[in-house]
This record gives structure tokens, sequence and C-alpha cells, in this order.
């Protein structure tokens, strides 16, 4: 038995799955393992279908397409394609095609799916050099893993210890149909110079580099492993759930727990918690220039830093994971019935409303009147229900512990020329519901992308 046919088979036999969705591309890798797999379907009674993607940027991908279509008709597999648009990212047209087709493939995977794919040992050790000429440090050069979380689901990578001379020895045997994509013989895109320059020459002087490689990211993974369950440790010690914020963040950790480790261990703890929020990494700069604004000694515990798709900032003592905060702005002042949900984009933020007794804002001072939500108004002055005092609005939040960044997305909501209510913070008294008065609460949250939840 090959070593192609062995691998596959192992990871049949042990998978826990209640469908293998696989990533078809009409290649030689994709359809020799989806061959193989629908030739042990009965066997370990798998549930299989395939997932296409056709990204429209060759030529010939509406070809591509009907011909997956006709494979899977063959194999008695349904399939499932899509045509993406794809968007600018900046990071160049690969990058975006990439990004899109995970996307994708994130959205078809329900709880206990597997996404199969079909990386062989040539694209981990191409992967882990690329990542290598980046500058990526142990996680990134242990490059690809053959099996982890993804969306609801996992991701497996059955091949990843099978050259390509194996699979295509599979496929000439087995007499496959397979499409050859014209662009993976382009040089000028960094992986195909590695696959067709750089790859040949060392082969040529050391032979079986492929399998080295293989094995040195192996190595890195069990070291990455290694580090992951000090930092899980170490963070399931010092996580908190953050109780001043309102709009949503990750939690948060006291500075001073922190301290007591060395400066790489921090490091390591909090990638990991960024990774546990399924966040991409900041570089190594960022997370050097938060060290140097939040732990060393001659800062004061403030600071921050800001990338792709998060925000570290310190404030009380606590330093919080956050999503990327939306840019400082005031929206205009705006009127709402409150019968319904409306989002201030500006601040990407949310008020909601329902009904209850003996809290929120009494309705039978509301009326017919509406609701004016304004932003201008610091220096304003409300009494809440909750104290036996007036308080200024920055005394408010001071006192509740609400950080900077939310302060100015919180709106301040009017009837006439009244303050009545700072949502999630204060009802005015001489309009807070009690007893058995109906009253209506305004709820407010934040609408990032990604809706934050304590798992």
């Amino acid at each position: 038995m090959s070593k192609f046919d062995s691998d596959v088979e192992r990871f049949a036999k042990h998978k826990d799955a209640r469908r293998l969705l696989v990533a078809l591309s009409g290649g030689v890798d994709s359809l020799s393992l989806l061959h193989k797999l629908c030739e042990l379907r009965t066997h370990y009674d798998l549930s299989i279908a395939a997932l296409h993607v056709d990204h429209q940027i060759q030529t010939e991908s509406e070809h591509w397409m009907r011909h997956c279509q006709a494979q899977c008709d063959q194999l008695k597999v349904p399939l499932k394609a899509v045509k993406l648009n794809l968007q600018d990212s900046g990071y160049g047209q690969e990058a975006a095609a990439r990004q899109a087709r995970y996307d994708w493939f994130q959205s078809q995977i329900s709880p206990a799916d597997v996404l199969v794919m079909a990386h062989h040992m040539g694209d981990q050790v191409e992967t882990v050099l690329l990542r290598l000429f980046r500058g990526s440090g142990l996680l990134g050069l242990g490059a690809m893993h053959e099996i982890r979380q993804f969306g609801l689901g996992w991701i497996a990578r059955p091949l990843l210890g099978v050259s390509k001379e194996e699979i295509i020895a599979y496929a000439k045997k087995n007499d496959l149909r397979y499409i050859e994509d014209p662009s993976n013989l382009d040089t000028h895109i960094d992986r195909n110079f590695v696959r067709h320059e750089i790859l040949p020459l060392i082969r040529s002087r050391w032979p079986s580099v492929d399998q080295t490689i293989f094995r040195s990211s192996g190595h890195l993974k069990t070291i990455q492993s290694s580090l992951d369950k000090g930092a899980q440790v170490d963070l399931k010690m010092f996580l908190c759930l953050s109780t001043g914020t309102l709009l949503g963040d990750y939690g948060c950790v006291r500075i001073s727990d922190l301290i007591s480790l060395d400066q790489s261990r921090i490091i390591d703890v909090l990638r990991y918690w960024i990774r546990c929020e399924g966040l991409t990494l900041p570089s190594t700069g960022k997370m050097n220039e938060l060290i140097h604004q939040v732990f060393e000694k001659d800062s004061r515990g403030r600071g921050g830093i800001r990338w792709k798709e998060g925000e570290f900032r310190a404030y009380r003592g606590f330093l919080y994971l956050l999503p990327v905060q939306p840019k400082l702005c005031s929206p205009a002042t705006q009127r709402w019935r409150g019968l319904d949900t409306v989002c201030i984009k500006e601040v990407e933020v949310a008020l909601s409303v329902r009904r209850c007794t003996g809290s929120g804002i009494k309705l039978s001072s509301i009326k017919d009147s509406q609701f004016i939500l304004d932003w201008q108004h610091k220096d304003r002055v409300i009494h809440p229900s909750s104290s036996r005092h007036n308080r200024t609005i920055k005394n408010l939040f001071q006192e509740s512990g609400i950080p900077p960044w939310e302060r100015c997305r919180l709106p301040y909501v009017y009837l006439g020329d009244d303050l009545v209510c700072i949502p999630g913070l204060a009802v005015g008294k001489a309009y807070a519901a009690s007893g058995a008065e109906i009253g209506l609460e305004i709820y407010i949250s934040g609408t990032q992308s990604d809706q934050l939840d304590w798992d």
C-alpha cells in the first residue's frame, strides 16, 4: 500500500465527523483525495460532499467548474460551487482570493463537519520557506496543521506527509482526468518562484530536503504546543470578565499580574489570547511597542496598540483586548421614536428597546414624544434614579469605570431639553419607572462585525 493510500485511509478510519467537505479545485491533488475517500466511503460509512470556488480570475474557470461537476457526478458526490467577486484587500490578488475562499468555506461548515484539504508535503515545505523569508516566528514556521478547529467545525489535511509524486502516481493508476492551472507556472507569484526556482536547486544538493524541512516543522509545532499549554494556564489564571465596558470586548487582564512574568512569557500569553479569539496576530514590532508602552518600568500602564483585526488598550490597571474601535467622531443629533432598533454607523452602536415593569423610562413621561439622540453635551448633569445626588456625565463615567474609548460612542437621550437617559448607565430620576409603572428600557450594544461571546 502506498503512503498516499495509507494516510488517507488512516484519516478516514479515525475521522469523527458528521460530514466530510472536500475542497475541490479539479487539480490532481484534490481530485485524487476525493476519489480515494469515495473508494473508502462504504467501508467507513463516510458522508462526503465537495466544495468548489470559482475566483473568476482565470478565463478557463467556468470550464473548471463544469469539470468538477462532471467528476462529482461520476463519483456520486454532491457539489456546491460558488463564484466569488474579489475585493481589493491591499495585500494582492492571491491573498484576497485565499481570504475569500476560506471565508466561504467557513460559511459552509456546520458543527462536526470537517473541511478536507489536499495540501501535501511539497506545499508544506513551500509554506515553511515562504514564512522563513518573511521573518515568521515559531508559530508561523510550524506551518500547516494536519487538523485544527475551523469555524464551527474542523479543517483537516491528511496528505501533509505525502509527496506530490505519490499523488500523481495514484491519479495515473486510476486514470483520473484532472485540470492544470496555468497560473501555477507564473514565477512572479512567490509560492511558484519557490516551487520552480528555489526548491529544485536545493533538492539537487540535498535530495531529501523535503522530508527534513517537514520534520523540522513538526518539531517546531511540538515546541509551540508546549508554549501554548503554559500560556493557556496563565491566561486562565489572569483573564477577567470586564465590568466597565458596555460595547463589547474580549475580556481583560490585570497588568500587575502579567508584569510578574518575564517579557517573552507576557508576549506568549497575549498572542495565545489573540489566537483564541480567532484574530490575526499583530507584528512583532507592534507587540514590542505594547510591552514598551504598558509593561516597562518607566511606563504608567497606559497606551495600547492597534492592528488590522484588533486592539489592546490599557485602563485603570487592566489591559483590554478589543475589536477594532471606530475612529473618533460625533454623529449629528437625530430623532428616534424608540419603537425599533436603530443603528448609528458612525460610532458602531445599536439601540434597542423593551417594555418592562418598574425600570427604564416610564411610558407616561414619553407619550407621543420622540427621543433626541446627541453626543455633544458632555458637560451636562443627570440625577440618576439610583443616586441621591446629581452627577456630571464625566463623574458618572468615572464612577462606573466606563473606559475612554467607549465614552465618545455613548449617546445622551433627551426628551425635549431634558437629559433622561444614558443607555446602559443611568435613567434620570424624574423619568424613571418604579413599582408597577410600565417603563421602556433602552439597551445599547456594539455593532462591530465580530459579535463577542464568552464561551
